[in-house]
């Protein structure tokens, strides 16, 4: 569940208020999935910042994954749906100094727009959520940022999107989504007068993701000639090589890289890879022998 309320998200009223497992649980079943094998675990919640407030009183994320870390078997650690204003230093210092944590973070921001992300009953602003970014990335230079942003939310003018837009361009993150705002059944949002229609509410969307295919390409071609770490995920029978994810990139949501070998693989294992091209969101290249 939930507590945040975002005035567009039906998610507390289907799940109900944020439930957080004790440490031990969590502790519990990690171990359980590394004895089996599992060599990646994504911690994962409507909002996993907030873990532990419900039942210590204080946010316990970076116990948590301190925790999680000292598990025998288990090599990456990867966190997905952070919020903005639950991100602090400890977080910060927990990921950067933990070497199971991959060197990445989600943050769905949504919008920059301090207007809209008021009537999204959010915080934040342009400003702040600029510095928000700036300081993760002096604090961990390596990282790799995901975030995800809405367009045509109720009210938003010509000048809130473009707001947005310059914004995604100006941050240039590594990984990011947009969608066009949908009027959920039961939500707050969905009763506003000043809906957007879908012509225009695409046409933004469809704004950002070329610009930021542009981006992704960029920062691409820029890891042309590096070795990356690769967890193998498994064989295309098509193009007759293997493919697998780095660890800047989450399961599902984010790109592969495709690399040929010379010799036999299993799937799951870690290997180095040398990469030699790209397309706009995925990686070529070759098993560093």
């Amino acid at each position: 569940g939930c507590d945040n309320c975002c005035t567009y998200c039906a998610i507390p009223k289907i799940r109900g208020r944020m439930r957080s497992r004790t440490i031990e649980d969590c502790v519990k079943e990690a171990k359980v999935l590394a004895e089996r094998g599992v060599k990646e675990l994504i911690v994962v919640a409507q909002d996993t910042t907030a873990y532990g407030e419900d039942i210590y009183g204080k946010p316990m994320l970076s116990k948590l994954l301190k925790e999680l870390c000292k598990i025998d078997g288990l090599h990456w650690i990867r966190t997905l749906y952070t919020y903005p204003d639950r991100i602090d230093d400890e977080l910060l210092e927990t990921i950067k100094s933990e070497e199971k944590l991959v060197k990445y973070l989600d943050i769905p921001l949504q919008h920059v727009d301090g207007e809209i992300l008021k009537r999204m009953n959010r915080k934040g602003d342009r400003e702040s959520l600029s510095k928000l970014i700036d300081k993760i990335r002096d604090k961990i230079p390596e990282i790799t940022l995901r975030t995800t942003f809405i367009t045509g939310f109720p009210g938003e003018t010509d000048e809130q999107f473009c707001s947005l837009a310059e914004f995604a361009k100006e941050k240039r993150f590594d990984r990011l989504g947009c969608f066009t705002y949908s009027a959920e059944e039961d939500t707050i949002a969905a009763t506003f007068k000043d809906q957007i229609d879908e012509q225009t509410k695409t046409a933004r969307m469809e704004n950002i993701m070329e610009m930021q295919m542009t981006i992704s390409a960029e920062k691409n071609e820029e890891k042309q000639g590096s070795v990356t770490e690769v967890l193998i995920e498994g064989w295309d029978d098509y193009i007759k090589c293997y493919f697998g994810r780095t660890p800047a990139d989450a399961p599902e949501v984010d790109g592969k890289i495709f690399f040929i070998s010379t010799k036999p693989l299993k799937i799951g294992e870690f290997v180095k890879v040398r990469i030699n091209d790209c397309i706009e969101y995925d990686l070529l290249g070759e098993l560093e022998e």
